[in-house]
């Protein structure tokens, strides 16, 4: 056992010579020195650099010097700090300190907070200090030694780092623009081997966010290989990966991998990197932000994925290729993105087939529905307790009632609509764009759309609609038009057509009831303006013309024809025709023009055949009380209205257009909505009997006339 203790007092005396060597060493070298040169280096970046304490050597667990009570401010601004830590820790390696030389290996960060502020200017706080960095010359400035106590060969402070740790960090950010604020907090950092010029090395960074706008926090997760170039003049990102995740099971996903690059530091950043981002589960994130979204599909709005190569400059970013995918739905295409004077996008995307209906608001049809059958089931129940009470027969209290509702129907309410706050204008200023979508379908607003496509420009607030087609049920849609929103209030032109449509099917879409049905095709031509701070004015201002022909169409449940022979009959005194008649109108060479001026849409020069008769006639719309109101004329043209129709004896009822009147509410269209106006059809009796007089009488009508009001007079005494 002898030889383990002289071992053991050999080893013991070789550990205190080194210690005594260190003790030496250290005792011999005054850190505080460079702590002048340290401020004033700072100082010379823009950067107010305060160190409260000393500078000390710490022995273990390494080696090294500890700064405690560190602050970083702007220079300009030295009370407002940016950076503060309770204590930094520098390695050194043991070699170089031997040779009486500071060679920095490892830094720890404990408990650093960072402030990161904006005016309502809208100017970062950190802003200041990277426009000193930026105002500095090529080469950083050196660390000087005092003369008294210079010793170039022996008294030097090298970075190397090797290693970088930082805990329990922490990162404040305000903006006084938007008056939100975030928080990163128990941040976590480790950067392993960063030295620039050498191999990659390893970056692992964890943290907490939580927000003004955040309903819960999120957890950050960072994890890379990264390499520095030579210089600080270039970052490989092989790879970078960040995810979030929060306890809402909100999760993201960031896959970065390449470089940014410049080939000096008077040079622009060049940029190559593939860039993968992914959101799965999607809805979380809306609810997490605070954003309430409700889609007609629930299905919809549940991953986003987003594939891009991203090559370019500051100025200029070229995203070729660009894939987007939204649900199961992709988009392929290319975009750049363009940081000049003024910002600007270009989109080229392609896609499938896409359900927008799917990702809009769910309509209140349903809940309007069932609110009004409940309130119809209260007014039976009450209407079914009414009789007993009053002691009535409910035969008799129900005819009373249909009596009542004859009389007086209830007159439509509208709802009144809140203030209208004004467009964003300025919002829609500041920017270019060129934007070009594309699809194989679309289903939007009940309407599906074959090949739709749209061409849009932006130019600072002038938005040019440059094309917008699709093929639609048979037919093809292309309009175009503008949005000036450069001045006080916005301007809006736009005008297209749609030629050949199968008018049933829109009909069908658009406006599903089993009470009218149309069939046949359609073409329609528009032209429409407006102008208004708000969206109400630009409702109370459009102004449109609109042309409809079409060469077949059919229109159900109403028999204009059958309403003829109704006319004929009431004129003639006659028998109708005993027949089926067919529950529809087929309308041939139909042509009408349609005038906008807000609410109210005026319907004029309606031109139609019905086999043997001639329809012409005008009419109103309005859409703010859901109405409409048209006069009609019906004029037959031959003896007959059709092959199987009525017959008209009477020459003077042919080609002389017929009163028919069509009215009603939108939500009350059925087959008794169209009926012979008999005011005006009172009119013409009266002509024709008078023509019947004159033809019988000649000359002497005006004497009978004259006699029979003398007889009047004398009868009511008046």
């Amino acid at each position: 056992m002898a030889w383990i203790k002289r071992t053991f007092i050999a080893l013991l005396i070789v550990f205190l010579l080194l210690a005594g060597a260190v003790a030496w060493l250290l005792a011999g070298l005054d850190i505080n020195q460079y702590k002048p040169q340290l401020e004033k280096l700072a100082a010379k970046q823009g950067i107010s650099l305060q160190l409260e304490g000393d500078i000390g050597w710490q022995l273990w667990p390494k080696l090294g010097l500890q700064l405690e009570d560190v602050q970083l401010a702007p220079l300009k601004l030295p009370k407002q700090t940016l950076v503060k830590a309770e204590k930094i820790a520098i390695g050194v390696a043991l070699k170089p300190l031997l040779q009486r030389k500071v060679e920095a290996e490892e830094i720890v960060l404990v408990a650093p907070q960072i402030e990161l502020t904006v005016d309502k200017e809208g100017r970062g706080n950190w802003e200041l200090i990277s426009e000193a960095l930026e105002a500095q010359s090529k080469q950083p400035p050196k660390l000087s030694i005092p003369k008294e106590q210079e010793e170039p060969s022996q008294q030097q402070v090298d970075l190397s780092l090797q290693k970088l740790r930082i805990e329990k960090g922490v990162v404040l950010y305000s903006d006084a623009q938007t008056n939100k604020e975030y928080k990163v907090q128990d941040l976590q950092v480790s950067v392993i081997n960063l030295v620039p010029g050498g191999e990659p090395g390893k970056l692992t960074a964890a943290a907490d966010l939580t927000g003004s706008d955040l309903k819960h926090p999120l957890k950050l997760k960072i994890d890379s290989t990264l390499a520095l170039d030579e210089g600080l003049n270039g970052l490989r990102l092989q790879p970078l990966q960040v995810d979030l995740t929060s306890e809402n099971s909100a999760k993201a996903s960031l896959h970065m991998r390449g470089y940014l690059r410049r080939d000096s530091n008077i040079q622009p950043w060049r940029i190559q990197l593939n860039v993968n981002a992914n959101a799965n589960p999607l809805r979380p994130w809306f609810e997490l932000t605070g954003t309430e979204i409700d889609t007609r599909d629930k299905a919809a709005l549940q991953k986003l994925s987003i594939e891009a190569s991203v090559e370019g400059t500051e100025q200029k970013l070229d995203l070729t290729p660009l894939q987007l995918k939204l649900d199961d739905v992709t988009f392929s295409g290319n975009a750049q993105l363009r940081n000049a004077e003024m910002p600007g996008l270009d989109l080229n995307l392609r896609g499938g087939a896409f359900n927008l209906d799917n990702y809009l608001p769910p309509s209140n049809e349903d809940e309007a529905g069932a609110a009004s059958a409940k309130q119809t089931e209260g007014v039976e129940a009450q209407s079914a307790q009414a009789p007993a009470a009053e002691g009535k027969k409910p035969g008799e209290q129900a005819a009373q009632s249909d009596q009542t509702e004859t009389a007086e129907k209830p007159k439509r309410t509208v709802a009144a609509k809140p203030p209208a706050a004004e467009l964003p204008l300025s919002d829609l200023r500041g920017f270019n764009a060129n934007i070009s979508l594309a699809l194989d379908q679309l289903q939007a607003a009940d309407l599906q759309m074959d090949s739709p496509e749209i061409q849009l420009t932006v130019d600072n607030g002038l938005y040019r609609l440059q094309k917008l087609s699709a093929d639609i049920y048979g037919g093809q849609l292309n309009t175009n038009g503008q949005l000036n929103a450069r001045a006080q209030s916005a301007e809006a032109q736009m005008r297209g057509g749609l030629t050949n449509v199968d008018i049933g099917k829109v009909q069908a879409a658009l406006f599903p009831s089993e009470d009218v049905q149309l069939a046949g095709e359609a073409s329609v031509n528009w032209s429409a303006s407006t102008k208004g701070k708000t969206s109400t004015a630009l409702e109370k201002n459009l102004r449109a013309s609109v042309e409809v022909s079409s060469k077949e169409m059919s229109i159900s449940p109403f028999n204009l024809e059958k309403n003829m022979c109704q006319l004929f009959s009431y004129a003639e005194n006659t028998e109708m025709p005993t027949r089926d008649w067919p529950n529809s109108t087929g309308l041939q060479d139909l042509r009408a023009t349609i005038a906008v001026k807000g609410d109210q849409v005026d319907v004029s020069e309606i031109l139609a055949g019905i086999e043997n008769i001639a329809l012409t006639g005008d009419g109103e719309v309005d859409l703010k009380k859901q109405d409409f109101d048209f006069k009609l004329g019906l004029a037959l043209v031959g003896e007959s209205t059709s092959a199987d129709g009525c017959t008209v004896r009477n020459k003077r009822w042919r080609n002389r257009p017929l009163p028919l009147r069509c009215k009603g509410d939108f939500d009350d269209v059925n087959i008794s909505t169209c009926k012979p106006d008999s005011r005006r059809l009172d009119d013409l009796l009266r002509e024709e009997l008078k023509h019947k007089a004159e033809k019988k009488y000649g000359d002497k009508v005006e004497e009978k006339v004259d006699e029979l009001k003398e007889k009047l007079k004398n009868l009511f005494g008046r």
